[in-house]
């Protein structure tokens, strides 16, 4: 006879894999089965935080902090970040983000603004080897663009990521094209390679379809907006195609703390030369 201790683990070996369900203002796109992974796993994410003002006009970097627990990222990309900056508080905020998330932090200056600094910035669960600033083409009398790209060392069974976050110029296009030009000049080759960031492109620009032609788009199944004025223009790329899957990518509707909405992509390590 079949003990009662017996019954009990046959029926759980046979529960079926449960099925995550977004929560309330959450868009989930791609496979969200819950399992148990045999790689190894990498969440990023992308988030213009408009230095920390919200839709109600309160600056409110604990509410930043708040949205993107939410998603539980292992590294992220941060646009539109102000350092010692009167109108957010002479803070540093990629400083205080890092310590709100218990992150690593990295920030990229690209202009000076009212006596302090502007630009991008990188935090990270693991450790951050090294970060470079790298200056990108402008306009004559528009704004600086930067990519900081940083050497990021996961704990787990990936190997150094060239992880780069960046804001590219809105106007003109052929400003756009060139910064486009540099980064596939000098991380066209770098393995493995993330790209993040507000890259002021729709889907079908010359832009995105560039950066297509050389990086895997994670999020090519987002049609929502991420920039309501401007549409979906937030996006994480992955190089390495043959090494990662992609196991889930998800937009989160928070339209209050930042005029962007974040945008979440989970990268599956696999390997060079595994099977997909």
């Amino acid at each position: 006879m079949i003990s009662y201790r017996c019954m009990l683990i046959m029926f759980m070996l046979f529960i079926p894999t449960q099925v995550v369900v977004a929560k309330k203002g959450e868009i989930n796109v791609g496979p969200i089965i819950q399992q148990e992974r045999s790689h190894a796993t990498i969440r990023v994410l992308t988030y213009n935080i408009h230095h920390g003002e919200g839709m109600d006009g309160k600056v409110d970097l604990s509410r930043i902090a708040s949205v993107m627990k939410r998603l539980k990222p292992d590294i992220i990309a941060l646009q539109e970040v102000d350092r010692y900056v009167p109108r957010s508080g002479n803070v540093d905020q990629a400083a205080e983000l890092a310590e709100l998330m218990g992150m690593h932090v990295a920030f990229g200056k690209a202009i000076s603004l009212a006596g302090g600094e502007y630009g991008v910035a990188t935090l990270s669960r693991y450790p951050i080897l090294s970060s470079k600033t790298t200056l990108l083409p402008m306009a004559r009398g528009g704004e600086q663009r930067v990519l900081l790209t940083s050497q990021i060392a996961p704990a787990r069974d990936i190997p150094p990521i060239t992880f780069t976050g960046t804001h590219l110029e809105v106007d003109p296009k052929s400003i756009q094209a060139a910064q486009v030009d540099v980064i596939m000049e000098l991380y066209g080759t770098s393995d493995p390679y993330i790209l993040a960031g507000d890259l002021n492109a729709t889907p079908n620009s010359n832009t995105i379809k560039t950066l297509r032609s050389k990086w895997v788009d994670a999020t090519a199944e987002i049609t929502d907006w991420t920039n309501e004025e401007d549409g979906k223009i937030d996006y994480v790329m992955y190089g390495a195609r043959e090494s990662w899957h992609l196991a889930s990518t998800r937009i989160l509707k928070e339209d209050v703390a930042s005029d962007h909405r974040p945008v979440l992509a989970v990268l599956e390590w696999r390997g060079n030369g595994s099977e997909k």
